[in-house]
């Protein structure tokens, strides 16, 4: 914002011995007109070229998205090139020309008018998505939480398409890469971006939710996940709330009031003045909870109730996560939107993210089994979660047939959340539970014995196991840890390409 100060409306200057034409308005005029000749009018060319002094860039040229993956670039999307854990982008800065690119971000490179080239390509895609936040309107929606961030993302993001303009992350873009890739790939008129921000050490959701500024925060809930780099549970409570901090003045933030650290995030939440909204499957305490469900042919009615008033809405499912899911998207709508002026359908075609709960049918020889995919990743309550919905999934329980692998990044308390795994089964119906693994192996000594299956002594044996021991349309849930390759193993099962494992 600039501030000129003085009497714009006069033609002259009058120094009492001499008077000077001049006229302050006509100045800015034509300083105007010299800026707007080095101006884009795209906001995101403008940034780059300000905050890399980069005057050869031509401010015509045009940027559709960005990317981080050569592989990925089409046709005017820009190319930054990072140097990552395993890979460096600046390799790649030719392949990503040849698919379209219309400027490359790099360092170590000669200098053209398509490329900006700085020292640093990550700190500068950082500082240039935070500088777009910083210009633009668009309410932004963080989620952060041990389970479900990337499911309620999802949930949120494809719902608000449907009634305005939103932006969400892909995938799991939610790390230090993730992040502001998602960032500058907000649009100028979109009325929401939603972004997902993880972590597995503290700090971590502190500067990512820096650069973000979230007008809205939102805690899913807390467990054991990446509870490695942490002496206990209260201490990732504590690293999660550091979301709370960066939430902008007059911000809101959601909770889970059924979550058992709801009262310290509340807390420090009102310490900072922020908003406070709740969603609950039970309390009739938070602003959004769930009062009844009514089976309607192929639908689920879900009546809520929202601030003292009830509604409902049409849903595929009604597993306890998708649930939740819902309450919390509903919460997050309120605050913009009037909840009562929705579809009541506006739910009903969402389709659950792979590797969350999918049910895939694969044909095998002669046979076809239905893969229920819980392989993206597991954690003591996402494995609690896959467990009860697969519990509760209405066919014949001697068809369901499960592979469990190892939940990873527990540390120390590996074994103990492994143990108390095989308790949580052992409250279930369930029966053929096979697994594979190191860590695994102590729930496996947990079960019930007429629940054991198999040892599965590595993947390949897997591969045995559904061919052997599975009969048409049984049911097999896979999960474990993304870590483990269960989860490439069960892509390319759902892809068909049973013959390449």
């Amino acid at each position: 914002m600039l501030v000129i100060a003085g009497k714009g409306h006069e033609q002259t200057q009058d120094y009492g011995k001499f008077t000077n034409r001049f006229s302050d308005r006509l100045e800015i005029l034509k300083n105007i007109k010299l800026k707007n000749k080095l101006l884009s009018t795209n906001l995101k060319i403008n940034i780059l070229k300000e905050i890399s002094n980069s005057l050869q860039i031509n401010s015509k040229i045009k940027i559709n998205n960005a990317s981080i993956n050569s592989k990925t670039i089409n046709k005017n999307d820009i190319f930054f090139a990072i140097k990552g854990n395993n890979k460096n982008g600046n390799l790649y800065v030719n392949e990503a020309f040849q698919n379209g690119a219309s400027l490359v971000i790099a360092n170590n490179q000669i200098k053209s008018r398509k490329k900006i080239i700085v020292d640093d390509t990550l700190k500068f895609l950082t500082d240039a998505s935070s500088q777009l936040r910083e210009n633009l309107s668009s309410k932004i929606i963080s989620i952060t939480g041990s389970c479900g961030k990337t499911s309620l993302k999802e949930l949120l993001g494809k719902t608000l398409s449907k009634i305005s303009n939103a932006t969400y992350s892909p995938k799991s873009f939610n790390n230090k890469f993730g992040v502001p890739l998602s960032l500058f790939n907000l649009r100028e008129n979109d009325e929401f971006g939603i972004f997902e921000i993880g972590m597995d050490r503290k700090g971590e959701i502190d500067y990512l939710s820096k650069i973000v500024k979230p007008d809205v925060g939102v805690i899913t809930n807390i467990s054991y996940a990446h509870i490695k780099n942490f002496k206990n549970i209260h201490q990732v409570a504590l690293a999660k709330s550091e979301i709370i901090d960066n939430i902008k003045t007059n911000g809101y933030l959601v909770l889970n009031l059924d979550d058992k650290f709801y009262n310290l995030h509340q807390k420090i939440a009102n310490k900072k003045n922020i908003n406070i909204f709740t969603f609950s499957l039970k309390n009739k305490l938070a602003n959004i909870f769930l009062k009844k469900i009514i089976k309607e042919k192929s639908k689920y009615k879900v009546i809520i109730n929202i601030n003292k008033k009830k509604t409902y809405f049409y849903v595929r499912s009604i597993f306890e996560n998708n649930l939740k899911n819902l309450l919390a998207a509903i919460t997050i709508i309120s605050i913009f939107k009037d909840i009562q002026k929705l579809d009541k359908n506006i739910f009903f075609d969402y389709v659950i993210t792979k590797g969350r709960g999918d049910i895939t049918k694969v044909k095998l020889n002669k046979k076809s089994i239905y893969i229920v995919d819980e392989s993206y990743n597991s954690n003591p309550l996402s494995l609690k979660s896959a467990i009860k919905n697969f519990d509760e999934l209405k066919i014949d329980n001697y068809k369901k047939k499960l592979i469990l692998g190892d939940m990873l990044e527990l540390g120390n308390y590996s074994k103990k959340l492994h143990l108390e795994a095989g308790k949580d089964i052992n409250k279930t119906s369930l029966k053929n539970i096979n697994v594979v693994g190191k860590h695994i192996l102590h729930t496996y000594k947990n079960l019930d014995k007429h629940r054991r299956g198999v040892i599965l002594k590595d993947k390949s044996k897997i591969i045995d196991l559904i061919k052997n021991d599975l009969n048409n349309n049984d049911y097999l849930m896979i999960k474990g840890s993304n870590s483990t390759g269960l989860n490439n193993l069960v892509n390319k099962l759902k892809t068909g390409k049973f013959n390449a494992l």
